[in-house]
């Protein structure tokens, strides 16, 4: 599992790293944000991808590439994200009110190219990208290797979907300061990660199918992109 999760992410940072040293894309990254977050997740999509295939010989069905579930959950993914992204707004302006900063974090203009690239990726892509790593791969493996729930409140989590939500969390680390995000905000930013991770992981853990999980990532995404250039 660690193996995969280095190709995937790690090769995405590696290219990343090597382009980030050429100076024009440093500029153009700097810019425009967007075209590196597409870059690096498509490559680790792509790599996943294979992986999948190559894991499950052909059987993408097995590792949530399906419909075939009769209830996908699909109101619920939409309510459980809405509510999710507020809680991640207020927790990630919670930390910059403390730190007495009134920038948004985004840093960079906010032209009609920017907005378009940056609202496909949050609203359409994040989600297809990463969801087949980390519910479709990860979470598959973890689940059909381990045993054993943990009750959070009133709702019972599979060992598998709580190890992934918390390797899901960690995972943004990277990213967290590689875009520009302070230290002090980390903490917040990668609790909500975990918090995130544990609800998509339990609609993934409940249907077996990527829909949901696709869904809620990219609403959840979309809607605190958006209210932070709002703000």
């Amino acid at each position: 599992m660690c193996k995969w999760l280095f190709l995937c992410y790690g090769a995405a940072f590696l290219v990343l790293a090597f382009l980030n040293r050429i100076p024009n894309f440093e500029l153009v990254a700097q810019n425009s944000p967007w075209i590196p977050k597409y870059i690096g997740d498509a490559l680790a999509f792509v790599i996943s991808i294979i992986i999948i295939w190559r894991v499950s010989k052909g059987k993408f069905r097995d590792y949530g590439f399906t419909l075939a579930n009769k209830n996908l959950k699909i109101k619920i993914s939409i309510v459980l994200a809405v509510i999710l992204a507020f809680v991640g707004i207020l927790l990630s302006y919670l930390s910059k009110i403390i730190e007495a900063s009134p920038e948004t974090g985004h840093g960079y203009p906010l032209t009609l190219l920017n907005v378009l690239g940056m609202m496909s990726f949050q609203w359409i892509f994040v989600g297809i990208f990463e969801e087949p790593l980390n519910r479709g791969l990860i979470q598959t493996h973890l689940m059909n290797k381990t045993k054993g729930t943990v009750r959070i409140l009133r709702w019972n989590f599979h060992i598998g979907t709580v190890v992934t939500a918390i390797i899901f969390g960690v995972g943004h680390f990277g990213p967290h300061i590689f875009f520009g995000g302070s230290w002090f905000s980390m903490v917040p930013h990668l609790l909500i990660a975990v918090i995130v991770g544990l609800g998509i992981g339990y609609i993934y853990q409940e249907t077996r199918s990527l829909v949901g999980p696709i869904l809620m990532h990219n609403i959840y995404d979309g809607l605190v992109t958006t209210i932070g250039w709002l703000y």
